[in-house]
């Protein structure tokens, strides 16, 4: 199938095509969808295996680090989440739904691991205060750059009515991408992840420092965090160029 730009162009006229799909193959990316959710139960189950020191009854505090990424990172990658199922089900290049569809199990598995994490803390799934304050030690006010966002971005698209983290994409953006169908999803959707996936990257840097966080688990995720999205975004990047789409700047 060809990737060139001028698939976008095609006339309003032109005759629609007939879906010659089998039915198994139309009710496909139902069934991947399902089958992510089921992911999260997994990620729950290896994140409640996983025993915190002192037999399990050593829990870090609400301000910590550790209890901070949970919560944001888990919002973050909500979000990521919301964007790959989208193009799994109305991108045009099988290219673009299969690094969707990676995406969104690997982000879903992690996001479950996080919440069973908070459970077992007795702390809330999603920050009560204002995002990545937890990070204020290395001596960067994030908090305060989040104050500067726009009304426009706070809301994450996704029912978070808090400012938008780094590299999230705003409620218009996320609108706009699940308006769209064919080709006009792959480049939307690759700018988008990108962004995300570069504006997640210092939280996973930060939880990663064993002098921030003293959960050798939690750093484990974090770290495995970095290598599949640093990969992932670097095949973002390649396919976005090869379909003539720009990268977004940093919001």
């Amino acid at each position: 199938m060809s990737t060139d730009a001028s698939t976008d162009r095609m006339p309003s006229d032109a005759p629609e095509r007939s879906d010659r799909r089998s039915p198994l193959q139309r009710q496909l990316p139902a069934l991947l969808v399902l089958g992510a959710v089921a992911l999260l139960l997994v990620g729950v189950a290896i994140g409640l295996m996983i025993r915190t020191g002192g037999g399990g009854t050593d829990r870090p505090a609400a301000d910590s680090a550790a209890v901070g990424f949970a919560q944001d990172m888990s919002t973050h990658h909500s979000q990521g989440v919301a964007m790959a199922k989208v193009a799994l089900t109305q991108a045009q290049s099988p290219e673009v739904r299969a690094l969707a569809y990676d995406i969104l199990t690997q982000q879903t598995n992690q996001m479950g691991q996080m919440q069973s994490w908070l459970t077992r803390w007795d702390q809330p799934l999603d920050n009560p205060g204002t995002a990545m304050t937890w990070m204020s030690s290395d001596g960067h006010d994030h908090a305060g750059s989040m104050g500067q966002m726009s009304a426009a971005q706070m809301t994450a698209g996704n029912g978070v009515s808090t400012p938008l983290m780094p590299g999230m994409a705003t409620a218009s953006e996320m609108a706009t991408l699940q308006s769209l169908r064919g080709a006009a999803v792959d480049i939307d959707f690759l700018q988008l992840m990108l962004r995300h996936h570069r504006g997640g990257l210092p939280m996973m840097e930060y939880a990663v420092d064993k002098d921030h966080v003293s959960e050798p688990y939690v750093r484990e995720l974090a770290q495995q965090m970095i290598n599949i999205q640093t990969n992932e975004a670097d095949t973002l990047a390649k396919m976005l160029a090869e379909r003539g789409g720009s990268q977004l700047p940093m919001n």
